[in-house]
């Protein structure tokens, strides 16, 4: 570590995600979150702590079948959320009205989430990690994105005003599915809890009839995940994200080699 990242980790840390009160979980699509962090919203809400999922995108094309009633699936995909958002303890859900497929602006999704944002009073944001080098989804990639954007813009009172909010101070961006790790939150009494919660999707796990084994997959990838983490930690599971401050997120290059 150079002089001056040390100097900087000095003068703004990187946070400690379990420390605060107010936390929102933004996913691209429902199921994306129980995925990326669902274990760290279960323990969040044990703790007594304000957890908000927003749900970017309806899910429309979540389907391989052509010939899928869209609407329907839409209502079917809002339903498993408010089902599997129970499970880990989460009681408030935003679902935002964009379709999914990419097929809208980051802008228009970025000030979107400003509002909400602005309405939330988030101390921490969590959202995908955008600039995960594979990843190719545009959903996540521009709920990254757009989520990041949302979070500097709460930070200036004449832009919350003009979209019809007051500005705030979140403290931390926490991004998940990302490769590049700097802080974690152990796990070890949510982690089960989150593979029951993602049980309730079953418009997208074929969880009775896993022939081709993808919800078994998605549950031993979870698993070594979190061994791998927890083992680093010393605490037997942990979820890792990318977490910066808000000193981190503009004009801070020697930022993003913090850990």
């Amino acid at each position: 570590m150079g002089l001056f990242t040390w100097v900087m980790k000095k003068i703004a840390p990187i946070p400690k995600l379990t420390k605060y009160e107010n936390y929102v979980f933004v996913g691209p699509h429902p199921d994306d979150i129980e995925i990326g962090a669902g274990a760290t919203a279960a323990k969040l809400v044990k703790m007594g702590k304000k957890v908000t999922f927003v749900i970017a995108t309806d899910g429309r094309y979540g389907s391989e079948d052509a010939q899928v009633d869209q609407e329907a699936l839409v209502k079917l995909r809002q339903e498993e959320q408010r089902r599997s958002a129970e499970i880990l303890g989460v009681k408030d859900i935003i679902f935002l009205p964009f379709a999914d497929g990419g097929i809208y602006s980051t802008e228009e999704l970025a000030i979107e989430l400003a509002k909400q944002f602005g309405k939330l009073k988030p101390d921490v944001v969590f959202c995908p990690d955008y600039q995960l080098i594979n990843e190719c989804h545009a959903d996540h990639v521009k709920t990254g994105q757009a989520a990041s954007y949302a979070f500097v813009s709460c930070m200036s009172a004449p832009l919350m005003k003009d979209l019809g909010s007051e500005n705030l101070a979140p403290k931390a961006l926490a991004y998940y599915y990302t490769d590049k790790p700097n802080a974690y939150v152990c796990i070890k009494d949510t982690h089960f809890q989150r593979i029951e919660a993602l049980k309730e999707y079953k418009s997208q796990f074929p969880i009775e009839n896993d022939t081709q084994k993808i919800f078994f997959g998605i549950c031993l990838y979870l698993n070594l995940r979190s061994i791998k983490y927890g083992i680093k930690r010393l605490c037997g599971r942990a979820e890792a994200f990318r977490a910066l401050a808000p000193m981190h997120v503009h004009c801070a290059p020697e930022a993003a080699r913090l850990k």
